[in-house]
């Protein structure tokens, strides 16, 4: 018995090597595994948020379509036009209200999505947000932002169009 003894130790011996090996070599895969799951998930993530850029640059034409139709809306006739075609304006009232609204419904469906306008109007004006298009003698203090041609947008604090506006250019006449 004593001859069988030390030929049964090498074995156990190998197969605790064997055995830590495999451990070592499951836990590697297991880490390789977690690290892989991360990545995709980041992935998947910047791919969302890519399509929702995309998505929200789409539909911003249109938005900008509707409010520039607003903007450009015949005004209200005199009292007596208004009389003698009274089926007609209340006809143009709703279809006011209408455009309203789905200029309201946009408006929130962007804001779920995470997109926020950006400010303009009475800021001073900023390059990271705002696209100077035309300068405006004024009263104001140079770089003062007096109207806006076109909204800009960020999502998840990014710019994804800078708003398109008229800065103040301080009038020749306030310095003399």
């Amino acid at each position: 018995m004593t001859d069988n003894q030390p030929e049964e130790q090498p074995n156990i011996e190998l197969l605790q090597q064997d055995l830590d090996a495999m451990t070592n070599n499951w836990k590697r895969s297991l880490a390789d595994f977690e690290n892989y799951k991360r990545r995709k998930e980041a992935e998947n993530k910047e791919l969302v948020e890519f399509a929702r850029e995309v998505t929200v640059a789409k539909l911003l034409p249109t938005l900008d379509t509707l409010e520039q139709a607003l903007k450009h809306m015949p005004s209200e006739e005199n009292q007596e036009a208004r009389s003698k075609n009274q089926e007609f304006f209340k006809k143009f009232d709703n279809w006011h209200v209408g455009i309203n609204g789905i200029l309201i419904q946009l408006d929130k469906t962007l804001e779920e999505l995470g997109v926020k306008k950006i400010e303009a109007i009475g800021k001073k004006f900023d390059p990271h947000f705002h696209e100077a298009v035309r300068e405006q003698e004024s009263e104001e203090t140079d770089g003062i932002i007096l109207s806006e041609f076109q909204s800009g947008f960020e999502l998840n604090g990014k710019v994804i169009r800078p708003s398109q506006v008229v800065i103040s250019k301080k009038s020749a006449k306030g310095g003399e």
